[in-house]
């Protein structure tokens, strides 16, 4: 079943794209280190942010054509990094070890948010942040994210038994679980952050059985009636 569907780690729907332009990736950067305390976006001053990239204040509309714009960029290039790695994660650990995927997607999870830590900070506050624009760029990606998780979950037959509304359901639960972690991840000492790998092992896993089960209580009910 899986020996025969691993020949090849599918592509990401998105893929890293090219090297953004030094000016803009600065932009970027400066934005991330400024609104990774909490601060929103919008809350950001043209000046104060071509400071923080050490930048003439001009050079913003070169590259964007508002702070909104540059929120979204922000936001789209973490998430075209995440992506494949995470679904070559989940396609590698299904070949060594079925019963690994789950742990392994959450180190890697947890591993690039801790690389990432003043993306995943201000994903985090635009998720809940004032400005619709952002709050909804936040959310398409995490529902790019378990998606493309759920996709991955079909093809490795892991879960045959589960339809796939089901399959996304508790993809974008855990993907949501995974995101809002990730903060507490980020500060955490290294005892902590084992106990929330651990966690997040568990709450995968117990959210899967349960709607494995479901499923068959469901289908033995649909049988009983026929009867």
């Amino acid at each position: 079943m899986i020996e025969r569907t691993m020949t090849t780690v599918p592509e990401a729907s998105s893929v890293a794209g090219p090297e953004l332009p030094p000016g803009k990736r600065k932009l970027i950067e400066a934005a991330l280190r400024l609104t990774a305390s909490g601060r929103s976006f919008a809350s950001l001053g043209l000046r104060e942010l071509a400071r923080e990239a050490g930048l003439n204040p001009n050079t913003f509309y070169r590259h964007f054509g508002a702070l909104d714009e540059l929120a979204r960029e922000a936001i789209a290039a973490v998430s075209r990094r995440l992506r494949p790695m995470l679904r070559r994660e989940r396609w590698l650990a299904a070949h060594d070890e079925p019963h690994s995927v789950p742990r392994r997607a959450c180190v890697a999870f947890f591993t690039f948010a801790l690389a990432n830590r003043e993306a995943f900070l201000s994903a985090l506050a635009e998720y809940h942040g004032t400005s619709p624009a952002l709050r909804e760029a936040v959310r398409a990606n995490l529902h790019e994210v378990s998606a493309e998780m759920a996709d991955d979950i079909v093809q490795l037959e892991v879960m045959p038994r589960l339809a796939r509304e089901t399959v996304d359901e508790v993809c974008t639960q855990i993907v949501l679980q995974l995101f809002h972690l990730a903060a507490e991840y980020i500060d955490a000492n290294d005892a902590r952050r084992d106990a929330l790998i651990d966690y997040a092992e568990r709450f995968i896993v117990r959210l899967f059985a349960g709607a494995d089960m479901l499923a068959q209580h469901e289908g033995s009910q649909v049988e009983s009636a026929r009867a």
